[in-house]
């Protein structure tokens, strides 16, 4: 039985994860880009790694719906690209890539499914992928992606307006955050892992804006490190690659359950990239 939701749904990246929605990944992850110096995923691997990640969510709480992926693309398991989940409801992403956006209408009926009325979208000309933001509270996070030479940007100067309005309409703050070019989503390099604590990459984001937080560091060469997904304060689930980043966060008191997520690093997502939050409490 479909499990509906209640406000509040999210209002922190850091509450205790209760309920998270993923999409099964197919033989098409292979088709990925890697990022620089990776190998393209392996298919069946990947597959095998997010069935763990979901029974690790499942044993530590987490009520969890599987959509079923339609679409066939290979970016169909990313689901947490999808939308923006806050204390009210849902905004609905604009992913940049066009093949992208029949994902954020399955997740349309899932939540719909689920109880979560959708409060805002994000409308042409706007691009925003949900990977580019960070819920703490009465401020979102919204990374604002610097250009390279060949790069094309997962979000746009409308796509962070038309969150803005919609946060600041909710009795929110969106802040931006710049980050470097190449990394294609802010949540890459920088998570809200707790009430007041940020896990970040310093050389590729723009802290200045939240330097009023305690920051907890990524040694360099794990930079991607920080693209954890939280299920508590100061719990988290991370890719089991980043060894150093592991040993760091648990000298810091952190919580890590370190799971094999290698298949999705070799193309720079995270845990963050693979659930969307539906309800934290």
């Amino acid at each position: 039985m479909t499990k509906a939701y209640d406000r509040p749904y999210v209002r922190s990246d850091a509450g205790a994860l209760a309920g998270a929605v993923v999409c099964t990944p197919t033989a098409a992850v292979d088709r990925l880009p890697p990022i620089q110096a990776e190998p393209w995923p392996i298919a069946v691997r990947a597959i095998e790694q997010h069935a763990v990640l979901v029974r690790t969510l499942r044993d530590r709480g987490v009520n969890v719906t599987v959509v079923e992926p339609t679409l066939g693309t290979a970016t169909e398991a990313l689901i947490g690209d999808t939308a923006v989940i806050l204390e009210s409801g849902a905004v609905l992403a604009r992913p940049a890539m066009l093949e992208r956006r029949g994902e954020t209408a399955a997740v349309e009926r899932a939540l719909r499914e689920l109880g979560i009325p959708v409060i805002g979208r994000i409308d042409a000309p706007g691009l925003l992928d949900a990977g580019d933001v960070a819920v703490a509270g009465d401020r979102v996070f919204v990374g604002v992606p610097q250009t390279g030479a060949g790069l094309r940007p997962h979000s746009n100067e409308s796509g962070r307006r038309q969150l803005a309005a919609i946060v600041e309409a909710q009795g929110g703050t969106a802040v931006e955050l710049a980050y470097a070019p190449g990394l294609g989503r802010l949540r890459a390099v920088f998570s809200l892992i707790g009430a007041e604590t940020i896990l970040a990459a310093p050389e590729r984001v723009d802290l200045v804006p939240v330097r009023d937080m305690k920051i907890v560091e990524v040694p360099r060469g794990e930079e991607r490190a920080a693209g954890v997904l939280a299920f508590g304060e100061r719990r988290v689930i991370a890719n089991l690659r980043f060894r150093e980043s592991i040993k760091l966060l648990r000298r810091a008191k952190i919580d890590v359950e370190a799971i094999d997520l290698w298949e999705f690093g070799k193309a720079g997502f995270g845990p963050f990239a693979l659930a969307l939050a539906v309800k934290r409490v």
